[in-house]
């Protein structure tokens, strides 16, 4: 027993039972309440975490930060809480953190990653800042951690903008400047990506053959398939390379071109041996192409491979699954260690057990996660909340939805699902509530901005606002189906029916979904083309008999 515990210990002996040399207090007196100290909550938080207690934890670790000005109390409940999802208390421990420790680099990542989560660029900027250092003493590698850590985060925009404001103030430095055009790719800003790209090759600095793959990238989410492909092409010729060989393999899939992928993968074969990673690829590749029997062969062949097996079996059990074997894929699942692939497996199991209509085994399965793996325990319940309203379970669904956001008050993706769900149940003021608090978060939220619009066009006369919200939404993605048909629905309930036509058979072209097919049905109906919107109505529910948006138009029109 450390000497910390001992002394704790001693000190509740000593409360509870009195001491000798202290007289108690008088007959009548009320008695003095103990104000549980830092070496108590320490302890009890300990005991929390042994028995899997996590969010008595996190609270219990809290208590410590906040009373001990020991630096290590805030380290510990910080990363406790960072490392289960427990937002909200992670910041305040961070906070704490850097408090007591100003100068410490670790304490200022942890707070920027948390703030670019609830979307305070001006706040996450100012703590990756002083995470760095003064200027003048950066390194390259300094930036590159930096852009690791951050590269975690999903909100890829949220990033981009902190490393643009970095960048505004800081010197020159490649590694800097790779990190805001990877970033900006993955939210979407090819723009910046490839002038920050070019930007760098022109100045002659950084590593060019990641800056090379880093366009070719840039090209092909610009559409530019021929030219990604040939500047890697190019780039593996002159510098040959099993990690080129593959990046130029997936490229060529990545472009619709898997037949030449396939050729360029049993050449990189030839030339490198059995290698893992071509093995993969080459799998990955026959099973998006539909060739299951080369896409198994080649998946089982790294069932047994240390780095691979994990997905080699999720993807197995895909194509079991798909060939009606589903026994198979339960085994294959089962036996899926720890790792990205084991909630998607466990998901999937679950998925399985109430397709068969074993709802009660599909909740245990997603329990027992949660209980054996407490860090995936927010994830497993957004899970579980959607399993719930599958199942027509909404009051559940929302309780596991509540729960989160007590925890993650700043997740807009949770606000937005909430939302939904409210306005399921018809608690419309509170669904509003939660989605005009996701875009407040995020304002450039396409899908905020998309869900909100809307809701306020379907349900309300809100009928401006909404409008505003659905143009904002599709001026950031044009060819998101989903916008296109909301600015098209509003259109239509403003009346402007040739307009509304025009965007919702957009939408359906880009993706022929039951409820675009309802909304453009109704404002076929509108325009006199009833056959049509008949014979719409009719395709759309042969694929869709289920469809609850279709079936409720269908209803409202007599048909």
């Amino acid at each position: 027993m450390n000497v910390r515990t001992t002394g704790v210990c001693i000190a509740w002996v000593v409360l509870a039972a009195g001491c000798a040399s202290r007289q108690g207090p008088a007959a009548g007196e009320p008695q003095p309440t103990p104000v549980p100290g830092a070496d108590y909550h320490q302890i009890m938080g300990q005991i929390a975490a042994d028995r899997g207690a996590t969010a008595v934890a996190v609270e219990e670790f809290l208590n410590v930060a906040e009373r001990d000005a020991d630096p290590q109390a805030s380290r510990q409940a910080a990363g406790f809480a960072f490392e289960h999802g427990y937002d909200a208390a992670a910041l305040r421990a961070a906070r704490r953190w850097a408090q007591l420790e100003p100068a410490e680099p670790a304490a200022r990542l942890l707070l920027a990653r948390l703030l670019v989560r609830r979307n305070d660029i001006a706040g996450a900027a100012a703590e990756a800042a002083r995470a760095l250092g003064p200027a003048e003493g950066r390194e390259e590698a300094d930036y590159e951690l930096l852009a690791d850590e951050l590269a975690a985060e999903g909100n890829a925009e949220g990033v981009t903008r902190v490393l643009t404001r970095l960048a505004a103030t800081s010197p020159a430095s490649p590694a800097l400047g790779m990190a805001i055009a990877a970033a900006a790719l993955r939210s979407g800003d090819l723009d910046l990506a490839e002038v920050t790209v070019r930007d760098i090759l022109a100045a002659g600095d950084g590593d060019t053959e990641q800056l090379r793959v880093l366009l070719s990238r840039v090209l092909l989410a610009r559409g530019e398939s021929d030219a990604a492909v040939a500047q890697l092409q190019e780039l593996a010729a002159a510098q040959p390379s099993l990690d080129l060989d593959l990046e130029v393999a997936g490229m060529l899939a990545a472009a619709d071109r898997p037949g030449e992928a396939l050729e360029h993968l049993a050449a990189a074969a030839l030339r490198y041996g059995r290698e893992p990673g071509v093995r993969r690829l080459q799998a990955v590749v026959s099973q998006q192409t539909g060739a299951l029997e080369a896409a198994w062969e080649g998946f089982n062949s790294l069932a047994d491979d240390e780095e691979y097996a994990d997905e080699a079996r999720f993807r197995m059990a895909e194509i079991a699954a798909r060939e009606m074997r589903f026994d198979q894929a339960l085994k294959l699942l089962g036996r899926i260690g720890e790792g990205p692939f084991l909630l998607p497996a466990q998901e999937t199991i679950a998925r399985i057990a109430e397709a068969s209509g074993d709802s009660q085994s599909a909740l245990q399965i997603l329990d027992r996660v949660a209980a054996r793996h407490p860090e995936l325990a927010f994830d497993v319940a957004r899970g579980r909340a959607a399993m719930l309203q599958r199942l027509k379970r909404d009051d559940e669904a929302l309780a596991e939805l509540d729960r989160i956001l007590r925890h993650r008050p700043d997740d807009a993706d949770v606000l937005l699902a909430r939302g939904a769900l409210l306005e399921r149940m018809d608690r419309l003021d509170a669904a509003l509530a939660d989605m005009a608090a996701a875009v407040r978060l995020f304002p450039d939220s396409a899908v905020a901005a998309n869900a909100y619009g809307y809701t306020l066009a379907n349900r309300t006369r809100r009928q401006d606002e909404a409008r505003r919200l659905v143009r904002r939404a599709f001026e950031r993605d044009s060819t998101n189906a989903a916008i296109v048909d909301s600015f098209g629905w509003v259109l239509y309930r403003q009346h402007r029916l040739a307009e509304a036509h025009s965007y919702l058979q957009l939408a359906y072209t880009l993706f022929p979904d039951p409820e675009v097919a309802a909304h453009l049905g109704e404002v076929m109906w509108r325009q006199g083309e009833r056959d049509a919107a008949r014979q719409l109505w009719a395709d759309a529910l042969e694929k869709s008999p289920q469809s609850q948006p279709l079936l409720d138009t269908m209803a409202r029109f007599g048909d």
